[in-house]
């Protein structure tokens, strides 16, 4: 068995990556102060109130699992969380390193792939950071290759997918989203990742006004955000459906919709995603 306090302490770090709160996941069977003390080492909690508190917090147990087994301290994982600093500061320099650093450590150790994968995701974000510097298509070509080639796409495809869909044509993104789907109904693994990665998918078919596609995904979502605490989740498919709704012709309703997801986000004193949506809104209904 794994230590407690192992257990406590990557629960802690998933909950505070996500900026989750120990009152948003407390419920009327555990309460803040006992996750506090499980975080901290200082007691156990049933296995019960731990499948709980996962889904509370839309972690998926075998990603959790991987965690405490040593995963997220990997070289990939440690990659990973330097782009989402760098990517708030839209600091291109800090992508160019990165870049460099694996283009290096692949060029020594050729056989780990991994590197070279790297490597392109820090391409894509310096692509999206400056509009100026298209993507290489080569790349797209390759990442495609090896996407099409592993038997299972986990959360480092998934993350992979989730940054490079902006520079895929529709084909190769509608049939992308469409093994994630049957990815996911066969595992059910990665429940949150899949989903933002749908809504992704969904919002560029929309932009790109590939409306048959986008309703392929509209229709497919809607099961997944059964559950009423997917908030920010909810209301985005709220927001989509509103432009969904207003480029297939109903103007009235899906400027409503859209008004009514961008005034929640406002409630919720999330003003950069109000703000965003609101901007998004206005490219299509002033």
């Amino acid at each position: 068995m794994q230590r407690r306090e192992n257990l406590g302490e990557v629960f802690h770090s998933f909950r505070t990556n996500r900026n989750i709160s120990l009152k948003q996941i407390a419920d009327a069977n555990i309460s803040v102060s006992q996750i506090s003390r499980f975080e901290r080492g200082d007691s156990d909690i049933t296995l019960g109130k731990f499948l709980r508190l996962l889904e509370n917090m839309h972690v998926e147990m075998n990603e959790f699992m991987d965690a405490v087994h040593g995963n997220d301290k990997s070289e990939t994982i440690q990659f990973m969380r330097q782009l989402i600093p760098l990517e708030y500061k839209r600091d291109i320099a800090g992508f160019q390193r990165l870049f460099r650093e694996q283009k290096e450590k692949y060029e020594k150790s050729p056989s780990v792939y991994q590197y070279r994968l790297n490597m392109i995701l820090a391409q894509s974000f310096i692509c999206k950071c400056d509009d100026a510097r298209p993507f290489p298509k080569e790349y797209m070509d390759e990442v495609a290759d090896y996407l099409f080639s592993v038997e299972e796409w986990k959360i480092y495809e998934l993350i992979l997918i989730g940054n490079l869909y902006l520079f895929m044509d529709i084909p190769l993104l509608h049939k992308m989203g469409q093994e994630i789907l049957h990815t996911y109904e066969k595992t059910g693994a990665n429940k949150s990742l899949v989903l933002i990665t749908l809504l992704n998918i969904w919002e560029t078919c929309l932009h790109r006004n590939a409306l048959s596609i986008a309703a392929y995904y509209r229709d497919s979502i809607l099961p997944l955000i059964d559950d009423e605490t997917m908030l920010y989740e909810r209301n985005l498919y709220l927001f989509l459906s509103g432009l969904h709704h207003f480029l297939s012709g109903e103007k009235e309703l899906g400027t409503s919709q859209m008004k009514q997801a961008i005034q929640i986000y406002e409630w919720l004193d999330c003003p950069h995603l109000a703000r965003n949506y609101k901007d998004d809104r206005m490219k299509y209904a002033p």
